[in-house]
């Protein structure tokens, strides 16, 4: 079997995927943000080449979804696939599709769940229609939600299965960028009037972008880096609850850089810089194809020699991985701070009005 040190940056999701076979082959997994040519595409193609049991995608448009499904049945034509229908902004949308899944029978178990789907970098400040910041309400809201309401199919699978039972949150290195702000989460105030451990990194982001935005009271980058902070406070709040527990073990994944179409709302130069700015932080920036950039999320679900996440400090270690392997390194320490997850969660069920005792 193959290790976390036979793969890196550029490793295929396949190959990952064909290395624990048996973690994918009659399984039942679900991945949010399923459109062509987009990062979900490629990781559930990485799984539909071993034989699982079921494939469920969900995206907000029925047409991108089913021309997924096609493009996935022209290659692997004997998956059993489902479309799921699902706005992520939209509480009511969210506790619809969940429903599906609970009331559906014909799928006893969910054994793995990548909740992938994300918007970035929104212009203007717009808040859903439950009255949430946009990128709040889809990249963090939306996928707290929908996990919880399934989690007892997850429950199951964990307790019948001998293979990982796996919830991947994809993060992204963009929430260096800013903490989660817990006491303005619809962007009223500028930077200097939030709490010192809610403010944004404007040293950093005046580097990365050539502007602090400082006065700037939303920016669509301080909206997509707490957004990306509070999916790896999700997967650790999911560890201290279920890993003991059920088994059942959550991690946050850093893709890389990996144009999809995540990226609509920035400029071509615009995207030119962040490379320039991010190679001179340090960081390799570079450009994965979109079936390397799906390896860290595959490797996340289905690897067997994945040590449990270290939920016993302050600082939770070993829930953020980036290039197929463990990157306590390069995680913020509000990002995996159990205290803060705590808040998280907290703020999560108020906002989604329902508390989830697990």
């Amino acid at each position: 079997m193959e290790t976390s040190n036979h793969f890196g940056a550029l490793t295929p999701a396949a190959e990952v995927a064909a290395a624990f076979s048996n973690s994918i082959k009659g399984k039942t997994i679900i991945l949010t943000g399923v459109s062509p040519k987009s990062l979900g595409l490629a990781t559930a193609s990485a799984f539909a080449s071993q034989s699982p049991a079921n494939l469920i995608l969900t995206g907000r448009s029925a047409e991108k979804v089913e021309a997924s499904i096609n493009d996935l049945k022209s290659n692997y034509p004997n998956i059993k696939y489902h479309a799921l229908i699902m706005d992520l902004a939209s509480q009511s949308s969210v506790r619809a599709a969940a429903a599906t899944i609970n009331d559906d029978d014909s799928i006893p178990t969910v054994d793995i769940i990548v909740n992938n789907a994300g918007v970035m970098a929104i212009p203007d400040l717009n808040l859903s229609e439950d009255g949430i910041e946009i990128t709040f309400a889809t990249n963090h809201i939306g996928h707290f939600l929908f996990t919880n309401l399934i989690l007892p199919k997850l429950i199951k699978a964990a307790q019948t299965s001998s293979t990982p039972t796996r919830i991947i949150n994809v993060s992204s290195f963009g929430h260096q960028f800013s903490p989660v702000r817990f006491s303005d989460i619809n962007f009223s105030k500028r930077p200097s009037d939030l709490p010192e451990e809610e403010r944004p990194d404007l040293q950093k982001t005046e580097f990365f972008t050539g502007n602090s935005h400082a006065d700037d009271i939303y920016y669509g980058f301080f909206s997509y880096a707490p957004s990306k902070t509070a999916n790896i406070l999700y997967s650790v709040s999911l560890n201290q609850r279920l890993q003991e527990k059920y088994g059942i073990t959550s991690f946050a994944v850093h893709p890389g850089a990996v144009n999809t179409n995540i990226n609509r709302h920035a400029t071509p130069s615009d995207i030119e810089q962040a490379h320039k700015r991010v190679k001179e932080l340090g960081f390799d920036p570079t450009q994965k194809a979109i079936e390397q950039g799906a390896n860290t999320s595959a490797f996340a679900a289905i690897a067997t020699n994945l040590p449990s996440v270290n939920t016993s400090e302050t600082q939770v270690k070993g829930v953020y991985l980036a290039d197929c392997e463990i990157d306590d390194a390069n995680v913020a320490a509000f990002a995996t701070n159990s205290a803060f997850a705590e808040r998280l969660w907290t703020l999560s069920e108020e906002l989604v009005k329902q508390k989830f005792e697990l």
